[in-house]
């Protein structure tokens, strides 16, 4: 017997009903593992925007400490204080002597919570919104202090 009749004669290996049941599972697993995965970049992205908010807050304090009041405080004050804050997209800050509000967009966009804003009142308490409830990383509905972050 030749070599190629010998190879054509075999019987090891295995059949296409084998081959089409192992892509099968794999693509079952693979839609299964693709729903857990699925909004993960975004959530990432959302939780970018919420440490710029928070690191956007710290130094909106210090501008505080050396100026005594919120008021006046730009982006750009906020960037020469923290320098990592320049790469914040869309960084807002306001106040008055005693209460203020930063906000951060997120780079998920509509995907994500949007916009991350923290706000302190005049009574010194701090409140933690988004733009997109249930959202990459906004809560759905706020907690008791009223924070969706």
């Amino acid at each position: 017997m030749t070599p190629i009749s010998r190879r054509l004669t075999n019987s090891s290996g295995f059949t296409l009903v084998e081959l089409l049941v192992v892509i099968l599972i794999i693509g079952i697993l693979a839609a299964v593992g693709l729903g857990t995965f699925l909004h993960q970049r975004a959530k990432g992205e959302d939780a970018q925007a919420k440490v710029f908010a928070a690191t956007a807050e710290k130094a909106l304090v210090v501008w505080q400490s050396d100026h005594g009041t919120y008021d006046g405080a730009a982006p750009a004050d906020l960037i020469r204080i923290e320098g990592s804050l320049e790469l914040a997209r869309g960084l807002a800050v306001s106040g008055d002597d005693h209460s203020f509000k930063v906000s951060v967009d997120s780079p998920a966009g509509a995907q994500g919570g949007g916009t991350y804003t923290i706000e302190r009142a005049d009574d010194g308490t701090m409140t933690r919104t988004c733009t997109h409830p249930g959202k990459g990383s906004c809560a759905g509905s706020p907690d008791a202090q009223g924070n969706s972050w």
